[in-house]
């Protein structure tokens, strides 16, 4: 899989209405490479992308830095991506963090997330799928 740039003035419009910090959560290098990569190719880049290997790497990110959006896959160790969903849905200070999850699995199942990509995928398909997920917020509830 390589990363395809986007060059679009729609790519433009996307990219600005993401939120600044993304969390990418897998525990395969060379995805979390590639969805870096992914992201990069947006004409505004995000302001921080960060990574964890794990569920409960990610969990303790999540609670210990202001992101807005989490990318994760489904099959983690310790947390899965399923499990990390549900403990950022059932902790109130977290409500406005956006979750995308990403799995080879073909359908998403009962996960509350606010998105499902499924493997294997390109970055056309990536934006695509950030463009369908819903405005939480892009900063935590005062």
């Amino acid at each position: 899989m390589g990363a395809v740039p986007l060059t679009t003035p729609e790519a433009d419009v996307r990219a600005s209405a993401l939120p600044p910090t993304v969390l990418i959560v897998d525990d395969d290098p060379d995805m979390r490479l590639y969805l870096r990569s992914c992201l990069r190719g947006l004409a505004a880049p995000f302001e921080r992308v960060i990574e964890a290997a794990d569920g409960l790497e990610a969990l303790r990110l999540v609670r210990s830095v202001a992101v807005s959006l989490v990318i994760s896959d489904v099959a983690l160790p310790g947390l899965d991506g399923r499990r990390l969903t549900r403990a950022i849905r059932d902790d109130a200070a977290l409500s406005h963090v956006t979750v995308l999850l990403i799995s080879g699995e073909t359908a998403p199942g009962d996960n509350h997330a606010d998105g499902f990509l499924a493997k294997p995928f390109n970055t056309h398909q990536l934006i695509a799928a950030l463009d369908r997920l819903p405005a939480r917020g892009s900063t935590p509830p005062p």
